[in-house]
């Protein structure tokens, strides 16, 4: 008899995309998605309203090919951190893994395949990437997210763009459980929040040093690239309006509730959350001592840390 080889099935992913008033950049992303090597893929979008006949368009696209789901209009507060936690805890876990997309990126080839490497090969849980800022005729620029993780940067910092992350279908599962347990309708950010419930419970995280989107930057973007002097103006402006202390708090309580840490950590986590809460000259010179704990990058982290000790949040 002719010797015969069974073939592995391609991995199964859902990639779960948020769109709102997308529909210039909507095809290119979509089709960027649908075409990714190598993994068996489906689409499930969820719109917030859009006025520019984004759902409308997209129904279409379902109509004439099953990999794209479009889900019915949503209940409640508008926001881009509410579609994608929707989104993320209304898929049932079905055993595949699960990335979020945003509407207005485009996906490079293998995107997928090379984030889930670490979680097929190296017992990862979750994986995340750099990306290429793209301007229109601009150069393509890195954004670098994967320097080495700090002991408390989940508290202050996402992983990176959500549009990046890759879930396990064990992180998951895991995930949505935590989600159940927790009030997040203040989080005004779904991948940061995302990343501190992930390290809270003991997943593995992996940040890829490989860019795997081309993150296109215009006048629509709810988050930009985070560079040059006006995003500089704009991130200070939040630092002090309080929006940023708000959710380092909301993000270390949430943390304190669901974590799996040792004892000694949960009493650092508990100091941590108290010279937050203070505003003593003394708390804000002991916060300001661990700088080299809150950002990946650590002279982001010095900055931070100063402008606690100046009181400027």
């Amino acid at each position: 008899m002719p010797h015969s080889t069974a073939t592995q099935s391609p991995p199964r992913v859902t990639v779960l995309m948020a769109t709102f008033n997308g529909r210039r950049w909507i095809d290119a992303q979509v089709d960027s998605i649908l075409d990714q090597r190598d993994v068996d893929v489906r689409l499930v979008i969820s719109d917030d309203g859009s006025r520019d006949g984004t759902r409308e368009h997209l129904v279409e696209r379902a109509l004439a090919d099953p990999r794209i789901e479009v889900l019915p209009p949503r209940q409640g507060l508008a926001g881009v951190t509410a579609n994608f936690l929707h989104l993320f805890t209304h898929h049932v876990p079905d055993g595949s893994f699960v990335a979020f997309s945003d509407q207005d990126d485009i996906w490079h080839t293998d995107k997928l395949m090379a984030e889930l490497v670490p979680l097929l090969r190296d017992n990862a849980h979750v994986c995340s990437s750099n990306v290429l800022a793209v301007k229109p005729g601009g150069t393509p620029r890195l954004i670098l997210k994967s320097r080495p993780q700090r002991k408390w940067d989940h508290i202050f910092e996402a992983a990176g763009p959500g549009s990046t992350y890759v879930f396990s279908p064990t992180a998951h599962a895991r995930l949505c459980s935590v989600l159940g347990e927790l009030n997040y309708s203040e989080i005004g950010v779904h991948d940061w929040y995302l990343y501190a419930l992930a390290r809270a419970i003991g997943l593995k995280w992996h940040i890829l040093p490989e860019a795997t989107v081309d993150y296109r930057q215009h006048e629509g973007n709810v988050q930009g690239a985070n560079a040059g002097a006006a995003a500089r103006q704009a991130r200070l402006e939040k630092l002090k309006n309080g929006f940023y202390r708000r959710q380092f708090l909301l993000t270390a309580r949430a943390v304190q509730q669901v974590n799996t840490y040792c004892e000694e950590e949960r009493r650092d986590l508990a100091r941590l959350v108290t010279l937050l809460e203070s505003d003593s000259v003394r708390s804000r010179l002991a916060f300001f001592m661990r700088w080299p704990q809150i950002r990946r990058n650590r002279i982001e982290g010095l900055e931070l840390a100063l402008a606690r000790l100046m009181a400027l949040w």
